[in-house]
């Protein structure tokens, strides 16, 4: 472990969720049929990472303005139905123990964290490290204390309402004794890990443009794409040679040379040579072959390549947890495989946590049995029509359903037959699977 790392995601009161966990393995795949909520619990990291930026809620998850722009559903999306509220936590991997991290925010009548609890590893065991109290009479504030490991009561302080207190501790804690160092390292801790989330969601239509050369760090869209391989092409030649090789196995016929071309202004945009068939500029190239051009960038390139703002103070390595949704988008299924093993390299090489969604039966197939455990089943329950996340290994009927084929078949054709299955009833299994 580079750094604090992601462990868990707590959908604690969240959209569809209430009480789930989503585990983050080296490579997480989540699972389910459409409207399952595999969408709205990559939405609880994708509302902790930007909340960890310290910029205040309603600017983190509703403005426009930013390049992201508002998470889906904004602010009010964010709430389960009938509440006015929406909980969520981590849990954060450290070398000196797990770190555990847990907001509430209510969104009506006004936007206001209405509590916080940081917890972590002290001399003396795990203690709490940072807990919020009740509301201040000066409006937009709240009270609360961290740990400075003295005998007493624990210091404390005003804190404004409409941001995590915990990107507000060091602006509070003087860092004079042990224990408040300890709060202080937890908390740069839990925005180090979050900060370092990275949702590539590519939008070819924005690729196919000149771009300014300087800039180089790939942006969530991937419009900067061509600067952003530009730079790989400048400064790591063996990793563009790389990544020029796994595009040749993405097609068909001869691919020269992947260029970097540049306007008379100095941007740049990419371009294929394709030898007897001229050159394609990407204002010309399919959609498929851009957002694999986007996806294979990230991976190759892990948290140095891509766009995730400043870094956190003690000298903390950032791990990157990248999130790509329905990564065989564009893919052949042959190229499954081929991807796949890329992911898996990120994962081990440089300590990137990948964390995809997925329909494809190839992609799911070409996961080996140790990759199972990595596979999250999400499905709604019958009954509240709530979401659930359950480990994929945890399902019962599993293991007879793995010996009817690879997970790619089972799904897509039900291979898990009535006559293989004895007494036990496997209904559930097809229906979280969705194996009509």
């Amino acid at each position: 472990m580079t750094g604090p790392a992601i462990e868990e995601v707590r959908l604690t009161a969240f959209k569809s969720f209430h009480g789930a966990v989503l585990p983050l393995a080296p490579l997480t795949v989540l699972i389910g049929r459409n409207s399952s909520g595999k969408s709205n619990a990559l939405d609880g990291l994708e509302v902790l990472s930007r909340l960890a930026r310290g910029d205040d809620i309603n600017e983190a998850l509703e403005s426009r303005r930013s390049a992201a722009g508002p998470v889906r559903g904004g602010l009010s999306g964010c709430v389960p139905h009938g509440s006015d509220r929406f909980s969520l936590g981590c849990t954060i991997g450290t070398e000196g123990g797990p770190i555990t991290f847990d907001v509430t925010i209510q969104v009506e009548p006004e936007v206001r964290i209405i509590e916080e609890r940081l917890a972590g590893p002290t001399a003396t065991g795990i203690k709490p490290l940072l807990t919020s109290g009740e509301p201040s009479q000066r409006r937009h504030h709240i009270n609360a204390a961290w740990h400075n490991g003295k005998p007493g009561r624990n210091p404390s302080a005003l804190f404004l309402n409409d941001r995590l207190l915990t990107a507000q501790l060091a602006l509070r804690a003087s860092g004079d004794s042990e224990g408040e160092m300890h709060a202080l390292w937890a908390g740069a801790a839990v925005l180090s890990a979050l900060t370092g989330a990275f949702h590539l969601d590519p939008v070819p239509h924005l690729m196919r443009q000149y771009v300014p050369a300087r800039d180089i760090h790939l942006r969530r869209t991937a419009e900067n794409l061509s600067a952003a391989i530009g730079s790989v092409q400048r400064h790591d030649p063996e990793l563009f040679g790389n990544l020029v090789e796994l595009l040749r196995g993405l097609v068909d016929h001869d691919i020269e040379r992947l260029l970097v071309t540049r306007s008379e202004l100095g941007d740049v945009m990419l371009a294929l040579d394709e030898g007897a068939l001229g050159v394609t500029p990407a204002r010309e190239m399919s959609d498929g072959m851009l957002r694999f051009l986007a996806s294979t960038t990230s991976l190759l390139t892990g948290g140095d390549g891509l766009e995730l703002g400043p870094t956190v103070s003690f000298g903390l390595d950032r791990s990157l947890t990248l999130v790509i949704e329905e990564l065989e988008n564009g893919l052949h299924p042959s190229q499954a495989s081929q991807v796949l093993r890329l992911v898996r390299e990120a994962a081990t090489e440089s300590a990137t946590r990948v964390l995809i969604t997925t329909h494809s039966p190839a992609l799911l197939s070409a996961l080996s049995g140790d990759d199972h455990q990595g596979v999250i089943v999400c499905a709604r329950d019958r009954t509240t029509g709530t979401s659930l996340l359950t480990r994929l290994t945890e399902l019962d009927g599993y293991a007879t359903a793995m010996g009817a084929g690879p997970l790619g078949d089972v799904v897509t054709h039900g291979r898990l037959m009535r006559a293989e299955r004895g007494d036990q009833d496997y209904a559930e299994f097809d229906r979280l699977l969705g194996i009509g």
